[in-house]
């Protein structure tokens, strides 16, 4: 049977209709799921035995590696900003005790030389705390660490000040150096966050290409370990 001009055309509309709704679907698909992880760049997670679950995330890293300063072909310089952080929620959330957060990188290089080191410069760093229903936010230096704030129901803003480090490591002949920055802070609760914001980091010494690798790590007071890590990052 031949089809009409009009028949035709008609065909035509209903195939460009379903297209049109073939895609809407896929772009739905594609960024109705963004928004859930916004801001998390890595995180790793378990379950203890007591049935609490205990994550721990990096977010919001910027690692910029920047033209050294000295101008030496051996010397690395770069800055970081971002935050670390452990969530611990379950039945026993709230009673947490003791649990310990760590930050630092895993520095990647050929070879070293003799007296070779890596340099860490902070600023003070926030550390937050959360209670059960908290509201959390970043704590400036000179602020008091007992501050409480109540809005609506119960919130309570608890903390205090990580103070400014400056430190130089040594670095191994070769292979994987790794560079602590916040060891085993302790904290009580269901979680906490501590803000990086223009960490500045000084390599010398090191031949060949050098990468940097961001961690955190959370241990709990059962002796429960949970690590997760970044993006490398060449400087």
């Amino acid at each position: 049977m031949t089809e009409t001009r009009n028949q035709r055309r008609i065909r035509k509309v209903n195939s460009g209709r379903a297209l049109a709704v073939a895609c809407v679907s896929v772009v739905g698909l594609v960024f109705g799921t963004g928004t859930a992880a916004a801001g998390v760049d890595n995180a790793n997670s378990l379950v203890d035995f007591s049935g609490d679950r205990i994550e721990v995330s990096q977010g919001d890293t910027q690692i910029n590696a920047v033209p050294p300063l000295d101008s030496s072909p051996l010397s690395r310089e770069f800055f970081h900003n971002g935050y670390a952080e452990v969530q611990i929620t379950g039945p026993h959330a709230a009673d947490a005790k003791a649990t310990k957060l760590t930050f630092g990188y895993q520095l990647g290089y050929p070879i070293a030389l003799t007296g070779a080191t890596i340099q860490l410069n902070t600023p003070s760093l926030g550390f937050e705390l959360e209670t059960t229903n908290a509201l959390t936010l970043g704590l400036q230096q000179g602020t008091n660490p007992d501050l409480g704030l109540a809005l609506g129901g119960r919130a309570e803003l608890l903390g205090d000040i990580i103070p400014q480090q400056n430190f130089t490591l040594d670095l191994q002949p070769g292979g994987i150096t790794d560079v602590p920055l916040v060891k085993d802070k302790a904290f009580d609760g269901p979680g906490t966050r501590i803000r990086l914001a223009g960490v500045h980091g000084s390599v010398s010494g090191a031949i060949g290409p050098v990468t940097i690798r961001p961690y955190a790590r959370a241990e709990t007071a059962a002796g429960d370990i949970v690590m997760t890590y970044g993006a490398p990052v060449p400087l």
